[in-house]
């Protein structure tokens, strides 16, 4: 009988244990719908910051497919700053299937007696660009700084600079390497003031060798239309949310 309630005592005593347990570490939140990048569940950023952070990473996952999400929250349920960051990661799969070309900024702001905290995770196809040593120097140098004097706005812009610069490059929209480390965008317009110039140049001969008579020997008919739609003016668009990275633990943080 005493066993008995031994065994009793032991079970009631693990299962308290198990509840608190379960109830400290709390569940990360769902993304925001509709999806976004910027995810300021803290709110930190003011209506005007969130929409410039938006477009600036909207764009640059419309011309590289790389995810880089910001996320604020006000408490950790429980998880160190790091392991609240890949669990995000990889519960709403930042970064594309297959390429894994996410990243996570984390930032817990600093409330009252509890430090801030921030940590930017990267996925499996960013780490050897974003090693951890380079990720704990943006953190440290670029957002921190900012964060002592409480501009999120500031330290968070900063960080998506420095890391849009170091991936600038690596993967274009179809996920192929770029060229000898030289930006595709660099290429890009390269060719296009090329093309400019070959058509001013013969467009204006043409032009005076016919007298002015073809009026439209000078037009350029190489771009399409003016006037489409802004693809990254709002939190709507064709942004469709995570594609399906993976996270491996690469990252850095620190606390202020």
């Amino acid at each position: 009988m005493k066993i008995f309630r031994k065994i009793k005592h032991r079970f009631w005593l693990f299962f308290l244990l198990f509840g608190v347990a379960a109830t400290y570490a709390q569940e990360i939140p769902k993304p925001m719908y509709p999806p976004r990048l910027v995810n300021d569940f803290a709110r930190l950023f003011s209506p005007e910051e969130s929409r410039a952070l938006e477009q600036k990473l909207r764009a640059y996952h419309d011309s590289t497919s790389t995810q880089i999400y910001v996320v604020t929250v006000s408490d950790l349920g429980g998880y160190a700053v790091s392991d609240y960051a890949f669990k995000i990661g990889e519960e709403w799969g930042v970064g594309q299937k297959g390429k894994d070309n996410g990243a996570v900024i984390l930032i817990k702001p600093k409330v009252g007696n509890s430090r801030g905290q921030a940590f930017i995770a990267t996925g499996y196809g960013l780490e050897a660009r974003l090693n951890d040593a380079y990720v704990g120097r943006i953190v440290r140098e670029r957002m921190i700084p900012y964060f002592k004097e409480n501009d999120y706005f500031g330290g968070v812009n900063s960080a998506v600079d420095a890391i849009i610069e170091r991936l600038s490059g690596e993967f274009d929209a179809d996920g192929q390497q770029d060229n000898g480390g030289v930006p595709i965008g660099l290429i890009l317009v390269s060719v296009i003031v090329f093309i400019i110039i070959l058509r001013l140049i013969f467009g204006n001969n043409r032009h005076i060798n016919n007298g002015g008579s073809n009026r439209g020997g000078g037009r350029f008919i190489f771009f399409p239309p003016s006037g489409g739609s802004n693809r990254t003016g709002g939190f709507g668009g064709n942004f469709g949310g995570g594609g399906g990275g993976r996270f491996g633990g690469g990252g850095a943080g620190g606390s202020w």
